[in-house]
């Protein structure tokens, strides 16, 4: 590739030069970096419930720390006040997504009363109102499912309690955003159909390419030639590349971990991670290594 192309191909996936800034970007999905923006939170909000909602009327409060080194949710968002709406993408099985929800549930009401200082009226007489929650769940994995269905948390439970002591219930729909699903809310939501298009696009160049970061590079450039997320791509292309191939290095070592002989390539992963920054306990955690075989691996 000669000096220009490179140069080109930089300024076309808006590649970033700051190595920390893109690793702190790695523990956000693209979905989430996608969809906090508020016009298009607006927008998808707006697709699903059939109200209008504009941008001005939506309050980010995804969390966004990390516990036990697992990654928390990928968006939540609060629109006027009134509805808290959780939304996690997913291309693996997602049958535990009601549990999720519910524990991401309590720490986003915490985060939402102390946003507004009135911890105090918990304790008070009068009742205190919170934001209803709303639940979606978008899914484009590679194993067939349907176009829509719901999953329920009772369905966790192993066992249904006396309803006299309480009970408690949380559904969640599915919405299968693959080529061919859900054409209806695609209409609705331009934006969720254009990200949807560019994660195909992503897996379609990964079958061409043994370099990951270059299918996701090549994707991106299809993607802004073709006005598909043009504009975020744009900004945002250097990040998204580190996030999906970090993503996907993360996956891959998930396969490998319970393979016989998969030593050698968690060591291989290991290096990889290594390379991108991320911490010697996180490499330690996602290939299975010990925290002295990590550092061994440091240049």
């Amino acid at each position: 590739m000669s000096k220009l192309e490179s140069e080109n191909e930089k300024m076309l996936v808006g590649v970033e030069t700051d190595s920390q800034s893109v690793n702190r970007e790695i523990k956000d999905g693209v979905f989430k970096l996608f969809f906090e923006i508020p016009e298009n939170a607006a927008e998808l909000y707006s697709a699903l419930k059939g109200v209008p909602c504009t941008p001005d009327e939506v309050q980010i409060i995804t969390i966004t720390t990390i516990i036990s080194g697992k990654l928390k949710n990928d968006l939540a968002f609060v629109v006027r006040g009134r509805a808290l709406v959780l939304g996690e993408h997913m291309s693996s099985p997602y049958a535990n997504m009601p549990v999720r929800f519910l524990m991401y549930l309590g720490q986003l009401y915490e985060k939402w009363i102390k946003m507004k200082g009135e911890e105090k009226y918990l304790y008070g007489s009068k009742l205190y109102k919170i934001p209803t929650p709303e639940f979606a769940v978008f899914y484009n994995g590679m194993t067939t499912r349907p176009e829509q269905e719901t999953l329920k948390l009772s369905d966790a439970f192993e066992a249904i309690g006396d309803t006299d002591l309480g009970s408690i219930e949380l559904k969640v729909p599915v919405y299968n955003i693959n080529k061919g699903m859900n054409e209806e809310l695609f209409k609705k939501s331009p934006k969720l159909k254009q990200y949807a298009e560019f994660i195909a696009k992503v897996r379609e160049f990964s079958k061409l390419h043994d370099d990951y970061a270059q299918a996701v590079r090549e994707a991106a450039n299809y993607c802004i030639a073709n006005d598909i997320l043009a504009d975020f791509l744009r900004k945002q292309g250097g990040k998204i590349v580190s996030i999906l191939t970090a993503e996907f290095d993360i996956d891959v070592a998930k396969r490998v971990w319970s393979d016989e002989g998969a030593e050698d390539k968690a060591i291989e992963i290991a290096k990889n991670l290594l390379k991108m920054k991320m911490s010697i306990e996180q490499v330690a955690l996602v290939t299975g290594l010990t925290r002295e075989e990590v550092e061994g691996l440091q240049v």
